[in-house]
């Protein structure tokens, strides 16, 4: 079954540039990156697979990186802030923070799309809170992290079935912080992604009430019901970008790599358990939810309507003064020159 997941999950590349970004990191870049190392801001679910396998692999220092720290933060906006600060060079967020940030004149620009999951964020309550109706969630108090795109989540569940966003209790708190105040029930419900979920569903006093794809409210259990736009991206400084194009395609060719090979279905236990060893998490656990996850890294029309839908959430809720193109900030060259098939349509930021 995993098997044929990871199968569907690279159809974004073509036969040839699956080997072409197989063959190493020497079809990238032909010449040496102006700069050795890197940090990279990494998380501890499964989007990160990519990062982690490319590393363990030596993949990196393939091509020129001679020292890859990895770094993690508390918070989205912790690593935005590392990201300007050339403490990190490379976050991959879901895509509400940078779309944020742009809209804010803050100078980020995307190289890419790491892993579509629409299908990642679920809420998740307390049997004993009896929530049987969409109407029923404005008697509870749901832990997520508000400046993330489950805070978009939320906002879709409330037009989704008609509810009034300013009666909903959303609590801000971290995925940590969060299960724990979920079992002692200082909330009576999370939005979250993966991993955080399926470790609260391990508790019996726990249930699903919603994917960002899929319904599990009585009235319309099982019903295909999509609210949620998340996709991780790639997010580099503009700064960055323009003081190191060799490096920025080096890294781009590095990061594609790792998507086709843990993609393969041949590579499929080995690439868990690679992310599992590092992480220290259970890798039973991984095998559950690695379908939540379709890395595709295309610039395409469904690209694009992701970062559409997140710019309107953002817009209706005041937070950009105004709606734009997220090509506008989507740097394509770099992953156009490794293999033109990936970009459907194209960027139009330019260093």
């Amino acid at each position: 079954m995993i098997g044929n997941i990871l199968r569907r999950q690279f159809i974004g590349l073509t036969a040839g540039a699956m080997a072409a970004v197989l063959m190493g990191t020497s079809a990238y870049a032909a010449d040496k990156p102006e700069t050795d190392s890197l940090s990279i801001s990494i998380g501890p679910d499964l989007p990160f697979l990519v990062h982690i396998v490319a590393k363990e692999k030596g993949w990196f220092a393939d091509a020129g990186f001679k020292s890859v720290e990895f770094k993690q933060f508390t918070s989205g906006n912790l690593a935005g802030e590392a990201l300007l600060a050339d403490q990190i060079q490379l976050w991959t967020p879901g895509n509400l923070p940078p779309v944020a940030m742009v809209h804010n004149g803050v100078p980020v620009v995307i190289l890419g799309s790491n892993a579509v999951s629409h299908g990642l964020e679920k809420l998740v309550v307390r049997k004993d809170a009896k929530v049987e109706k969409p109407e029923d969630l404005y008697k509870i108090k749901i832990g997520l992290l508000v400046s993330s795109t489950s805070g978009a989540m939320l906002g879709n569940i409330a037009k989704k079935y008609g509810l009034d966003p300013s009666r909903l209790q959303a609590v801000n708190l971290a995925p940590p912080e969060g299960l724990a105040a979920l079992k002692n029930n200082e909330v009576q419900g999370v939005i979250y992604w993966e991993p955080f979920p399926y470790q609260a569903l391990q508790n019996p006093d726990m249930e699903l009430l919603h994917t960002g794809t899929k319904s599990y409210f009585p009235q319309n259990k099982g019903e295909d019901a999509q609210i949620s736009n998340n996709r991780t991206v790639w997010v580099a400084s503009q700064d960055w970008v323009r003081k190191n194009p060799i490096a920025t395609k080096a890294l781009v060719g590095v990061l594609l790599k790792a998507q086709a090979w843990v993609s393969d279905p041949a590579h499929q236990q080995e690439a868990l358990k690679i992310f599992s060893d590092y992480e220290k998490q259970p890798i039973e656990m991984n095998k559950a939810i690695i379908s939540n996850y379709t890395f595709n890294p295309k610039f395409d029309q469904a690209y694009v309507d992701d970062m559409k839908a997140i710019e309107a959430f953002l817009k209706s809720t005041n937070r950009i003064p105004s709606e734009g193109d997220p090509l506008d900030y989507s740097y394509s060259e770099p992953m156009k020159s490794i293999d033109p098939s990936l970009v459907e349509i194209d960027g139009k930021w330019k260093p």
